[in-house]
Order: structure tokens, then C-alpha cells, then sequence
């Protein structure tokens, strides 16, 4: 009897800079059998749902087909996990956590001021570039990241690897 191929381990790192990178109206997709993250459009899901085939798409429109055979590849295997969304990831939850981190009060407390109200985040990224906090706010964001992404990986069952 054969043994089936080992999967992959995920790269947290990967990971960690797919989740960083995410766009509205994509989805990023971990392949199980490949190791590989794929992007794919909404769009090519709405179209799925409609009954389109690539076949129906415009050929100059490589792309977009392209998009609508890898949203089919996705329904159709259970070889694909949707990482870890910007809405399950809370970014700004970790960035009101950050500030906590901070010993100057002042700092703090200007920081807890810019992630209120309409542009918060870049009126965050303002100030921690303002307070010399920044590359503080980076190695946090990125360890906060890697937990959610070590979460992520043994909730669906897949081995991973620290790079560093």
C-alpha cells in the first residue's frame, strides 16, 4: 500500500506576510498539497455562484479566468484553507494592545488618542513614526501575528515551521 505525500510544513513568516498583505474584495488561500498561497478575487466567487464558467469569460481576459479556475479549484478540493481574514485577525485590537506596552504615559496615551475616531490607523502610524516607536510597533505586530498564524495552523491540522 502506498503512503500518501507528506503535506508541507507552513512557514509562519509566509504566513505571517500573507496575513500582513491581505486586500478588500481577495481571498488568500493556503494549498495544502503545495505549500502555496494563492490569491483569488471575489469576484470569480460571484461568478462561480452564477453558473459562469472560465469558458464564458472574454479569452483576452486572462485573468479573470484564471481567478474563476482557481475559485473552482477551491470548491471543488478540500486542499485549500482560507488564512486567517483581516476581520478574524483584529488589527486594531493589537494595535490598542501596543500601546498598553508603552512606559512613557505621554506616548501612551497620545497613541490610545489617534486609534479613535475617523482615520485611525493613519494617525497610528503617525505617531509611533512621531514617538520612535515604530520599528517597536513592527516586532509586536509581527509576534502578535505569529500567535494568530500558530492558531491558525493547528486549528486546521497543519505542521508548521518558526524561520526564526
Amino acid at each position: 500500500m502506498e503512503k500518501p505525500p507528506e503535506e508541507p510544513e507552513v512557514e509562519i513568516d509566509d504566513l505571517v506576510g500573507e496575513m500582513d498583505i491581505q486586500m478588500d474584495e481577495h481571498r488568500t488561500y493556503y494549498n495544502r498539497e503545495t505549500g502555496e498561497f494563492v490569491l483569488v478575487t471575489d469576484m470569480a466567487f460571484m461568478q462561480l455562484e452564477d453558473g459562469k464558467t472560465p469558458d464564458d469569460i472574454d479569452p483576452r481576459f486572462e485573468e479573470e479566468r484564471r481567478n474563476l479556475r482557481l475559485a473552482h479549484d477551491i470548491w471543488e478540493n478540500d486542499n485549500y484553507v482560507q488564512i486567517p481574514t483581516q476581520f478574524e485577525i483584529h488589527e486594531w485590537e493589537i494595535m490598542k494592545d501596543f500601546c498598553y506596552t508603552i512606559d512613557d504615559e505621554n506616548i501612551r496615551g497620545d497613541l490610545l488618542n489617534a486609534i479613535h475616531g475617523s482615520g485611525a490607523f493613519r494617525m497610528f502610524k503617525d505617531k509611533i513614526y512621531q514617538h520612535g516607536v515604530r520599528q517597536d510597533w513592527f516586532d509586536y505586530k509581527k509576534e502578535r501575528f505569529a500567535e494568530i498564524a500558530k492558531g491558525w495552523c493547528e486549528e486546521h491540522d497543519l505542521e508548521y515551521v518558526e524561520d526564526g
